[in-house]
């Protein structure tokens, strides 16, 4: 495990095997007066020797390498505990050089002192000393509020950021240049460009830890879970690679804190997917892992066909999609690969207001129980480049970092859930990028940069592609012709295929998102005749039923009426459900809702005896009984 990681590392004179951040910095050392770190630096730090793997701090890693390179004081700073000393080389140097008084103490005076010590720092020829500046992310963020000290300890460091070069090229390669300053940025901040362009600055940004070091650092981290040094070597280097895989995206100090979690209850290494939920999520056990979810789904297909009527083959292959999830054979066929891509990807296609919506509806409702399991985003409203930001949240230094994005934010709260992007089309292409992480990690990065895992949700795009015409209809031949509700299935399907095919390959010029999706396309098909009809009697059935919940009134529709509104309805095919919805309400419900006036208040019965279409509208006849 160690070589592996080895050779993403670089191997001090010393024998330890660094970070190549370090090293880098052992490199620059004798030309460089300011460091700039940020990235993951504030991660722990893999570090590996003859005696093994073990995991640093970043301000332990540079204190240390400063010792290497034969520093006589180093000090560090941050805003809780002001100035410290951490390294002396030799006793007493640090009372003569820097008053004692002035360590440990944070008050508003700190930053001048801390001018002033890194002035004497840069100017003494006599001792060679370093400064770490923690959080200077936090100090560059105030840089727009700076009060006096600041701004002097920016003014400083601008000033040693452009100092004038030395002439005296030396004889030999010298050991360092008598002071240097550290700031240890993170990814909360960005450095102030005055002092990242500086010709004494070197910018150094660390990366998050690869496969090989994540397996690396589990390798050492999972000695200490229960049972593992019993192991048979085959299970335990199992264990190992399963950890690094499934820790995808994270940091070490992250795994670091799942071995405590699996410690503390008691997991199992082959059960420490257990532990990684709890840190991401919160929780131990996960829905997908519910037998009861599994009876739930595969006794599913009627409960939802119950709902949406004349969709047999896309509720047959969603719930094959779920039953996939929930039997946890997500990605079986390709290992673990796939470990943090969501559990299900559905991609619904087809004519407007066929069910589309409603079978996400039903989805939710199957898997949690509850239909509002679910969060509904029109990609009509991200047609713009800019709207990213309400997707994943505004970067930093824009009006709105901090609070997040609608997307982000949703899956924080509900991470079991399904996702429904509604009319995927519209959405501008750099959003649709923004799909590529998700369906292929299971993860998104915020404009805060803190890390969204979407392991645990299902992700349901629906389209209008092929069944209508696009603003370019009669623009180009290669155009597929759209689909009309005479045809048949299958030709409605090739036709959408087709059209969705070209829409992102040929338009999007984006075909890695349809590879992404894969066979997971369901087209819908028409509402038929026979379909339109079962839905006005559901429908007519409700209000009924909404009546005598509201009125206490019984409603009894003579047959002449339903049949008069299920012509009406049949008129208004094209549309699907919602014609047929909107048909009921304009012939029926609107005309009911004025007639109940006319019903007397103690009337227990009523009978819709007549309807009629006039110049101003439907009108219907209800008959009070009793």
């Amino acid at each position: 495990m160690v070589d592996q990681a080895a050779r993403m590392f670089a191997e001090s004179p010393s024998g330890e095997v660094l970070p190549t951040w370090v090293r880098e910095i052992d490199v620059l050392l004798p030309v460089t007066r300011q460091f700039l770190l940020d990235g993951n630096i504030e991660d722990l730090h893999l570090v590996s020797s003859d005696k093994g793997v073990e995991l640093r701090a970043a301000s332990n890693l540079i204190i240390d390498r400063l010792k290497v390179n034969e520093f006589d004081l180093v000090y560090a700073y941050d805003p809780v505990e002001g100035i410290s000393l951490e390294y002396e080389r030799a006793a007493g140097t640090a009372e003569t050089f820097f008053s004692s008084s002035h360590l440990n103490r944070s008050t508003s005076a700190t930053l001048g002192k801390l001018s002033d010590l890194i002035r004497k720092a840069m100017a003494d020829g006599e001792q060679r000393v370093g400064v770490l500046i923690r959080f200077a992310g936090r100090l560059w963020r105030d840089e727009q509020t700076a009060g006096t000290d600041l701004r002097s300890l920016f003014t400083l460091a601008e000033k040693l950021a452009h100092a004038e070069p030395d002439l005296e090229l030396p004889q030999r390669r010298p050991d360092s240049i008598g002071g240097v300053v550290v700031w240890i940025g993170g990814h909360h901040g960005e450095p102030p460009r005055w002092l990242a362009d500086g010709d004494q600055v070197s910018s150094i940004s660390v990366a998050k830890p690869e496969l090989g070091i994540r397996r690396a650092a589990a390798s050492s981290l999972m000695a200490n879970l229960p049972g593992f040094t019993e192991l048979p070597a085959e299970q335990a280097t199992s264990a190992i690679t399963s950890f690094a895989r499934l820790s995808d995206g994270m940091v070490l100090r992250d795994l670091s804190h799942i071995v405590t979690l699996a410690v503390d209850a008691d997991v199992p290494p082959a059960a420490v997917e257990t532990a990684i939920r709890s840190l991401r999520f919160g929780v131990s056990e996960s829905p997908w892992a519910d037998p009861d979810l599994l009876r739930r789904v595969a006794d599913g297909e009627a409960k939802v066909s119950a709902r949406v009527l004349g969709q047999p083959v896309a509720v047959a292959r969603s719930l094959d999609v779920l039953l996939r999830a929930a039997t946890g054979l997500t990605g079986a066929h390709i290992g673990g690969a796939t470990v943090n891509r969501p559990q299900g990807i559905l991609f619904f296609a087809g004519p407007t207001g066929v069910g589309k919506t409603e079978l996400a509806k039903s989805l939710a409702e199957l898997l949690f129980g509850v239909e509002d399991a679910y969060t509904r985003f029109d990609m009509s409203e991200f047609s713009a480049e800019h709207s990213e930001a309400r997707l994943i949240g505004a970067p930093p230094g824009y009006v709105g970092f901090g609070a997040g994005g609608e997307l982000t934010n949703a899956v924080r709260q509900k991470p079991f859930s399904i996702l429904l992007f509604d009319e995927i089309e519209k959405a501008h292409p750099r959003i649709l990028d923004k799909f590529l992480q998700i369906l292929e990690d299971g993860r998104l990065t915020d404009g805060a940069g803190d890390t969204v895992y979407f392991s645990e949700t299902v992700i349901i795009f629906t389209s209008n592609l092929g069944a209508s015409p696009s603003p370019t209809s009669g623009k180009t031949d290669k155009e597929p012709p759209v689909t009309r509700r005479s045809d048949p299935y299958e030709v409605t399907q090739a036709r959408v295929h087709k059209a969705i095919t070209r829409h992102f390959t040929e338009e999007l010029q984006r075909p890695e998102i349809l590879n992404r999706i894969g066979d997971n396309i369901i087209v819908f098909d028409y509402i038929s005749e026979t379909i339109a009809r079962e839905l006005v009697k559901n429908y007519l059935n409700t209000a009924t039923a909404t009546v005598k919940a509201r009125f206490n009134l019984t409603l009894d529709i003579a047959p002449a009426v339903a049949d008069a509104v299920t012509q009406a309805a049949l008129k208004n095919l094209d549309f699907g459900g919602r014609g047929v919805s909107s048909a009921v309400e304009s012939a029926f419900v609107n005309p009911l809702a004025r007639a109940l006036f006319r019903i007397p208040d103690r009337s227990a019965h009523a009978t819709v005896t007549d309807l009629r279409s006039t110049a101003s509208g439907w009108e219907l006849t209800v008959m009070a009984e009793g």
